[in-house]
Order: structure tokens, then C-alpha cells, then sequence
């Protein structure tokens, strides 16, 4: 249950995401700006693959450095944990040219205090640190490119960020806990031969990184087409302060905290992830992509293991006015024991922590494990495969999700999502995902299962009301807790 609902926690954060990380079209990124401004918090739904094939080398070529935007704000009610809170939030998204940056200004008020109770009319936890501040800021990027190159420079709040073909970070998100703002960095770039991506979690004090560099080889000696289809990629990644265990100096069977509320944790590691692929474009025209890959990891943390990933991405875009525009993935995948695809994923800065707080024990603590101890305990390397189905009807609907099914009992996992992100009057999304199930029974069964929704009403002209449900976790007692939080509320945005 953890697992399954803080991923869905951590995947609030872009309400129209591609396939390859491209720019939307400036009417999707408009609305999709104006539906953030009035939300105010809203749950940003992925509705797209964890991974693809390697981005063409050219970029978008454009002089226009025109100005264009959203700004707004909104009055919500929102429930976060036990507490209920009226919060205020103003925003601003401004893209000028090829730059674009969001400012924001959340500021809640406590209205209902309930045990355990807290100081102060403000939640201290959005303003305790030094670098809450730097979300006053959420994002800065930089798409640049040109007929034979691009570049992707960004700054601040991460938005699932994969590497290569996601089997070894897949959809990363730096915000997974609210109380703790990071500010990360990306940088990707690509000539005609090949390319470099670096991704850092928090520029001033790194801890996760990820970098590939790939490479066309036939581009050294011919300009010929085919033989420039392959591409070869080598990737690092890790977690240079991976913790082994947490803390409890007191006995009480509760790991021990700091004073900003931070796990306490021992045994700090580095955790290091090592991979090469290689993938091969058969088709790839307007309307088919074709593009078979596999992957060789090795994953080290204490003992080294490794997994192989064989798969191919599908593409069809159908050339009407709806589409549809469908994009698939299927992938085998073999594992020896202690190795763990997607290691990087987008719950990995809370599982990190603690993997599976309602399952996986300290037998000797009976404390929450690790991720890094939870793999050292013995990670089966049990085969499977992972399906993929995305489809997009011309960004008016777009539905999708993934499938994944390993050897051995209640080893399976779905995820659903549909968005509505370009209707006038109502903006809608919802996201559910269920782990640890066994056959159709266990797919829709709520017991462990996560299940989010937002609904946007345009009222009258830039004026809008908005509902959000959503499950949040909580750092109660040394223990993440899961709690169901929602936010209703009025808000005003403008376009210019």
C-alpha cells in the first residue's frame, strides 16, 4: 500500500507530459498553465511512459521571443493530515521566448488545530528551512536547439525525469515530501553524433545524480541514414547517501527524528547503478515508430547484481483531426537476485527512507527497513515483463497505463490514468494504481490500492472552482502515515 500510493503522491507534477520530455504546443502548455494557476496545488497526473526511445538531435528553431503567460491565484479549503488550513496561493508562469519560469507564493492559514496540536496560525513546516524559500521559485528551463542540435537546461522543481529507457530511473520527482523543498538541476544536450544528460536532486547539497551518454557511432565515418538509426548509451547513476537504517536510541520502537523532522538514520552508503543499451529505430516516419532496445545493468550496493531489459517501443499516429496517437511498450525482463529494475523511481525519495513502512520490518527493531536494506535482505531476482498503453486523442483525452507481472505470489502492479486537460468549461484527471495483487480479482480491489482525482469548473470568465482529493503521508511517530487530504476552493486566472 505504500508503495502504491506514494507513487501516485510523488506524480503530481505536470498536467501534459510527453513521451520524450518534448514541449507541448502552446495551446496545451497554455491550459495546462491555467489549470495549475486555479488549483492552486492541483495533483499533475502522468499520463505517459517512465522511459523511451533517445530524442532526435535537432531542436525547436524559433526567434520569436515574444511574452506570454498565466498569472492568478486562488482561496482554498484544504485538510493536510489532521489540520485544516484556508490557504492563499498567487502564481505566475511567464515564458519569453525560449525561457520559461514559475514564481509562486503559498501561504497557509491554520483554521481547525486538531491533536497533536501546533503553534502558530501559519504551517511552520512550508517556512522552516532555508531552502523552503527557494520554492518561492519553482522552475526555470531553457529549450534551445537548431536543425543538427538541442538543448534542455532546467532548474528547480524535477517533474519525472527518466534516463534512457527508464530501467534504471524511471520518472524521478524531487518533491515527493512537502515539508522539504529541493531544488534540482538538468541539463541535456545532443549533436548530430550524440549527447549528454546530467540530472542532480538538489544543486546545493546533491545526493542523487544521473547521468548517459550516448552515442551514434556510424556518424564518425557516414551520413547515411540507416546506419545512424543505432545508438549506443552508457548511464551512472546513484544515491551517494543512501541510508542503511533508522534510528531509534531511546528503545521505544520509534525511529528517532531531528529537530526539523527529519528520519535520523545510520549506516549512509553509496548506492551506485551502472548501464549499457542499445536501440535501433526499424521504423520512424510520421505515422509508425518502431524502436527495439535492451538494456544490461548492474546494480552495486555492497555486492553487485545485474538485469537484463529487452523490449521495443511502439508508436501509430493516425493522421485525422482526433488521432489517435498511440504509444506502446512491451518489455521482458530478467533479474539475478539483489537486483531491482527502475531502482530510481518516483517514490524513491520517501522509500528510500522507509520501502514499505506497512510490511517490511527491522526484525530485530521492528523499525520500518530501507530500500538499501530492504535490498540487501534479499531481493529475489524474479523474471518478468512490463507493459505499456498511452493514448492520446489530439490532447483533448488522454488515457493510459502499465502493467507489470513478475514470477511468484502477488507480484503484480497496475497503474490507470486519464486526463482531460483542453476542455474549456471542465478540466478533469484521475490516477489509481494497486500493487501486490495476484490475477483480475485483486486489480480493482481499494483495499491497498490508491485512487486520485481533480475536477476544474469554469464558472465565468477567468473565474473557476476546483476540488482535489488526494493521499498524502505524514511523518507521525517515526512512522510514514497515510491520510487522505482534499481542497475545494475559488480561483482567478489570467492569460497574457
Amino acid at each position: 500500500m505504500l508503495r502504491a500510493t506514494l507513487y501516485a503522491l510523488t506524480l503530481f507534477t505536470v498536467v501534459v507530459n510527453s513521451r520524450a520530455q518534448a514541449q507541448p504546443t502552446s495551446d496545451a502548455a497554455q491550459q495546462a498553465a491555467q489549470a495549475e494557476a486555479a488549483l492552486a496545488g492541483l495533483p499533475r497526473l502522468p499520463i505517459d511512459s517512465a522511459g523511451g526511445p533517445t530524442p532526435a538531435p535537432q531542436g525547436s528553431i524559433s526567434t520569436d521571443v515574444s511574452i506570454s503567460g498565466a498569472a492568478g491565484g486562488s482561496v482554498l479549503y484544504q485538510r493536510i493530515h489532521e489540520d485544516h488550513f484556508l490557504a492563499v496561493e498567487l502564481f505566475n508562469q511567464t515564458t519569453i521566448g525560449p525561457v520559461t519560469f514559475g514564481l509562486v507564493v503559498p501561504l497557509r492559514f491554520r483554521i481547525i488545530d486538531r491533536a497533536p496540536d501546533d503553534d502558530g496560525v501559519f504551517r511552520k513546516e512550508d517556512w522552516d528551512e532555508v531552502s523552503d524559500f527557494a520554492r518561492l521559485l519553482r522552475f526555470v528551463e531553457l529549450r534551445i536547439g537548431g536543425e543538427k542540435w538541442r538543448f534542455r537546461g532546467r532548474f528547480g522543481e524535477l517533474w519525472g525525469e527518466s534516463l534512457g529507457h527508464g530501467s534504471l530511473v524511471a520518472s524521478y520527482f524531487n518533491t515527493v515530501d512537502r515539508d522539504h523543498y529541493q531544488a534540482g538541476l538538468v541539463l541535456d544536450a545532443a549533436v548530430r553524433w550524440g549527447g549528454v544528460y546530467l540530472m542532480l536532486d538538489n544543486l546545493l547539497a546533491p545526493e542523487i545524480f544521473a547521468t548517459r551518454i550516448h552515442l551514434r557511432p556510424a556518424s564518425f565515418f557516414t551520413d547515411n541514414v540507416w546506419a545512424n538509426k543505432l545508438i549506443v548509451g552508457i548511464s551512472v547513476a546513484g544515491d551517494t547517501d543512501a541510508p542503511l537504517a533508522l534510528v531509534d536510541a531511546n528503545g521505544d520502537g520509534q525511529a528517532d527524528v531531528d529537530g526539523d523532522n527529519n528520519l535520523i538514520t545510520s549506516g549512509d552508503r553509496a548506492v551506485m547503478l551502472y548501464g549499457f543499451d542499445v536501440e535501433y529505430s526499424l521504423i520512424q516516419n510520421k505515422l509508425l515508430d518502431l524502436v527495439p532496445y535492451f538494456d544490461i545493468n548492474v546494480l552495486s550496493a555492497g555486492g553487485s547484481a545485474a538485469g537484463f531489459h529487452l523490449g521495443f517501443f511502439f508508436n501509430l499516429r493516425v493522421p485525422t483531426f482526433l488521432g489517435p496517437n498511440i504509444s506502446t511498450r512491451l518489455e521482458f525482463r530478467a533479474m539475478a537476485d539483489g537486483y531491482a529494475p527502475r531502482y530510481i523511481d518516483a517514490v524513491y525519495e520517501a522509500q528510500r527512507l522507509q520501502h514499505d513502512a506497512d510490511r517490511l520490518v527491522d526484525a530485530a527493531t521492528g523499525l520500518p527497513l530501507t530500500k538499501l536494506a530492504w535490498l540487501q535482505s534479499g531481493v529475489s531476482g524474479n523474471h518478468g515483463w512490463l507493459g505499456e498503453l498511452f493514448i492520446d486523442l489530439a490532447g483533448w483525452i488522454r488515457v493510459g497505463g502499465s502493467y507489470e507481472d513478475y514470477e511468484g505470489p502477488n507480484n503484480s502492479a497496475i497503474i490507470l490514468g486519464l486526463l482531460l486537460p483542453k476542455l474549456s468549461v471542465i478540466q478533469a484527471g484521475a490516477y489509481y494504481a494497486r500493487r501486490g495483487f495476484d490475477g483480475l480479482a485483486g486489480v480493482f480491489d481499494l483495499d491497498g490500492a490508491l485512487l486520485v482525482a481533480y475536477l476544474r469548473a469554469k464558472v465565468y470568465g477567468p473565474l473557476a472552482v476546483s476540488a482535489v482529493y488526494s493521499r498524502t503521508w505524514q511523518l507521525i511517530d517515526g512512522r510514514y502515515e497515510a491520510t487522505d487530504d482534499f481542497s475545494a476552493g475559488i480561483g482567478l486566472s489570467f492569460s497574457y
